[in-house]
């Protein structure tokens, strides 16, 4: 007896649309046939450093808990960020990582039809809460200085916006906006877009003579706003997810709280967060050995002809004299593992994460070769 006909999805008409997921990939994904423990992964804007040894400590006591369920409003973390920050601690919403808070601001505010205004290149992540919400993506290209164009965002803004994503530093290019940048870019927003001020390399733009806008956001309150930061990048902790939303109001911050899972954050993340936190110096630390590494990798890639963005991040994007898919395969079977750019416009830069000094003296040894 011959199979039925399938029955007609079930799923939504644009989540059917959607090209098949793709993940980032790791060494375990390399095809280049060196041990995985061998390649140098520089693709994904980690901290080659691990946390602070407060962090590992707590979160090694923290796991002999594991048998109960973690707080679920996160009452130790978000005192501890609400004096760190100067931020109400009823306004701070705990995540998975910031990757989190995007998929929650595309499931709070979009509808089929709306529209979502982001920087290009920017984090894909934006493209996809975009999408599996049915909403469009509106790109508009970044400055010369890879800073988002906050001028340009804003002619682009229709009565269909819902969502503005404004990162700074932005992902893969690095650039910064000034507070009055970002304060008149809110204020001049309308009040039936969310503005998410993406900040995932906050500590980062500190470091590169950045400031702090979230005092001065204060004043903004004409359009609803979030600032999400994260404890994966300065503070070397990706594999435990922890990111975090400084809501402008009592509203977003209830937003939020209404869309998120109950237990989102687990307990050893919780506590390696809260001990990093609490090690500033640490941090610092990781930050400037980045920041070191950072003009090493930047002059040996000029050296090479390659021109980067002048980044503040933990990673350059720079455009090669051969194309940016062939270096990258070129690299990989070389063991080692870079990124580039996917949007239209900038298929001829390599985004490379900032590594060890060992990583950088091998990565530009290889990419001599790849590009001679």
């Amino acid at each position: 007896m011959a199979d039925a006909e399938p029955a007609q999805s079930v799923a939504k008409p644009f989540i059917r649309a959607m090209p098949p997921a793709g993940q980032p990939p790791i060494q375990r994904d390399s095809k280049s046939g060196i041990d995985p423990a061998a390649i140098r992964r520089m693709n994904l804007n980690e901290s080659p450093f691990p946390p602070s040894p407060k962090a590992i400590a707590a979160m090694q006591e923290a796991a002999t808990r594991v048998n109960y369920y973690p707080d679920p409003v996160w009452r130790d973390l978000t005192a501890a960020l609400a004096d760190h920050t100067g931020h109400p601690q009823n306004r701070i919403v705990l995540a998975n990582g910031s990757d989190e808070l995007i998929v929650a601001a595309g499931r709070i505010v979009l509808s089929p039809g709306d529209e979502v205004l982001v920087p290009v290149p920017s984090f894909p992540s934006y493209n996809k809460t975009a999408a599996v919400n049915g909403a469009s993506l509106v790109a508009v290209k970044v400055r010369q200085d890879g800073a988002a164009d906050t001028e340009g965002m804003l002619a682009a803004v229709t009565d269909r916006t819902r969502i503005v994503f404004l990162a700074t530093p932005n992902n893969p290019t690095g650039g910064i906006l000034s507070t009055e940048e970002v304060v008149s870019f809110a204020k001049a927003l309308p009040p039936t877009t969310l503005l998410v001020l993406d900040e995932a390399y906050y500590e980062y733009g500190i470091h590169g003579g950045g400031s702090d806008h979230l005092a001065a956001m204060a004043e903004v309150t004409n359009v609803p706003w979030v600032a999400f930061r994260t404890f994966s990048k300065a503070y070397g902790l990706a594999g435990m997810r922890v990111g975090y939303g400084l809501c402008g109001s009592d509203e977003v911050a209830g937003w939020f709280q209404k869309v998120r899972s109950t237990f989102n954050v687990n307990a050893v993340a919780q506590a390696g967060a809260l001990a990093a936190l609490g090690d500033q110096a640490h941090m610092k630390s990781i930050v400037q050995r980045t920041f070191v590494e950072r003009q090493r990798l930047e002059a040996g890639l000029a050296r090479l002809g390659c021109e980067s963005f002048p980044s503040v991040g933990n990673y350059l994007s720079s455009k090669t004299p051969k194309p940016a898919a062939e270096v990258v395969a070129e690299l990989e079977k070389r063991g080692i593992m870079i990124g580039r750019l996917m949007a239209p416009g900038y298929e001829g830069y390599i985004r490379i994460t900032t590594g060890r000094a060992e990583d950088t003296d091998a990565l530009l040894a290889a990419l001599e070769e790849v590009l001679a």
